[in-house]
């Protein structure tokens, strides 16, 4: 196994800052933890797994085969939410895809910081 990108480790660094990390051996994947969730869901705080791409930040995570994960039992004014994907998941535990089409990203100033900013916007009243 290769050492990971020196920019994917100041960028989980800079997530550390702000949540607690679980970081799969081979940095494929990064589990965010207690992200607090804004009103009107079943849960105050989830667990959301990022897939990181191997061009990790040219590729943003999120896009692709490179996913987004919530738990999927996660319910906003009780209804399941559009665009997630309960019938795919990284093949274990108990998650369901979050869909991007397409993300406003720039690899020269995005980081894994601003992809939770994003999530948590579309968090924030999403479409059920």
């Amino acid at each position: 196994m290769s050492d990971p990108p020196s920019i994917l480790m100041q960028h989980l660094k800079m997530l550390a800052l702000g949540y607690i990390l679980s970081v799969s051996k081979d940095y494929k994947w990064v589990i965010v933890h207690s992200f607090t969730l804004p009103p009107g869901f079943n849960q105050a705080e989830i667990d959301i797994l990022i897939e990181i791409p191997p061009g990790y930040p040219c590729s943003p995570p999120g896009i692709g085969q490179f996913r987004v994960y919530i738990p999927s039992r996660l319910r906003y004014k009780g209804k399941i939410l559009k665009a997630v994907y309960n019938n795919v998941n990284p093949g274990w535990g108990d998650w369901a895809w979050m869909c991007y089409k397409q993300i406003k990203w720039d690899p020269t100033r995005d980081d894994l910081v601003s992809l939770m900013e994003i999530i948590r916007t579309d968090l924030t009243h999403p479409p059920t």
